[in-house]
């Protein structure tokens, strides 16, 4: 570790107290001009550092730039051999994700990133990911199910540990639009996309992919009519100064983390219910392209979409089957 994130990492932990050049410098055993140097870079990087006459350097005010001592520093311990990557701009996180779950098969990876040049939905539409202000990460991990059956199930956990950790960082209310969409103020700010790594040798799935990506602030002038119509922002044009993208995604890592050592249980299930948009609405969808329409009743205990029929019956859809479409949940 350098000199840089070894004062970092410091500093993040012992922010209640200021502590001398020298001691850091006989902490980790370099000089104390290299701990000035190192001082120095992280006020450049946004890290508010308060020198005191006689008393040393304190951690005042953490920055938003997206760091992955940050990210790590409350972290479950679900988590703790997590790997993570940041980036400015990639192709498609789920693409390195996916990389890494081949070289490194078991373990756990985050990849993050600012912008996307090639983000995908569901059935492989493009996912608009160019906005001033977006974030997108991909999280690669081992499943914690024995069936095919319930690995969409992470689909359903990452939507709700979403909507929890908005309304932590924001007190804003969001809503899912089944099964992979959130929606604030009517308007899709954010969406997901989970693959399974299939092991071709031992059988079954040998890694889940979770990508997400979110809107948080910016216009879409430059998007096509069909994003236009439909997405949104989390914030409007500025992104204020009390959300920290770091601790955002530590929380929803903790979240998910905990839903994902038992992916049977109900709770992430009640919660999904609860942000539920559409009950009681008469909505239209396709399958396997032959349209559909019906009242959305809720959900089962699986997470699938329960739809009432004209005819009185209850039709149960599963997400990898459906298609609906985002303008008729928009305004």
């Amino acid at each position: 570790m350098s000199v840089q994130k070894n004062v970092l990492d410091y500093l993040l932990k012992n922010s209640d107290s200021p502590i001398s050049g020298q001691a850091l410098a006989s902490l980790f055993n370099v000089s104390r001009n290299a701990i000035w140097k190192a001082i120095e870079q992280l006020r450049q990087q946004g890290y508010q550092i308060e020198s005191k006459r006689n008393q040393g350097y304190q951690l005042k005010a953490v920055s938003d730039e997206l760091d992955t001592q940050q990210i790590s520093l409350t972290l479950s311990d679900v988590w703790s051999d997590l790997y993570i990557e940041v980036h400015k701009e990639v192709s498609s996180t789920n693409d390195l994700a996916k990389q890494f779950s081949i070289d490194f098969p078991g373990k756990s990876g985050l990849f993050i990133s600012e912008k996307q040049t090639q983000g995908r939905g569901r059935r492989g539409r493009a996912f608009h990911s160019e906005l001033s202000n977006g974030l997108y990460f991909s999280l690669a991990l081992k499943p914690n199910v024995k069936e095919a059956k319930d690995v969409p199930r992470y689909t359903i956990a990452a939507a709700t540990a979403l909507v929890q950790s908005i309304e932590e960082a924001t007190g804003l209310s969001a809503q899912i639009k089944w099964v992979n969409d959130v929606f604030y103020k009517q308007r899709k700010i954010a969406g997901i996309l989970s693959e399974a790594i299939s092991d071709l040798e031992l059988g079954g799935f040998s890694a889940v992919i979770i990508g997400i990506g979110i809107n948080l602030s910016g216009d879409f002038t430059a998007a096509s009519s069909e994003v236009q119509d439909v997405a949104g922002t989390l914030f409007e044009n500025i992104i204020p100064d009390s959300f920290n993208r770091n601790t955002f995604l530590s929380n929803f890592l903790n979240h998910l983390g905990n839903y994902h050592l038992d992916l049977t249980a109900p709770t992430f299930i009640e919660i999904y219910r609860q942000h539920l948009m559409g009950l009681n609405k008469e909505v239209s969808y396709s399958i396997n392209n032959e349209q559909h329409s019906g009242i959305i009743e809720g959900i089962d205990q699986d997470g699938h979409l329960l739809v009432r029929q004209s005819n009185g019956s209850i039709e149960i859809l599963l997400g990898q089957e459906v298609h609906f479409s985002s303008k008729q949940f928009a305004k």
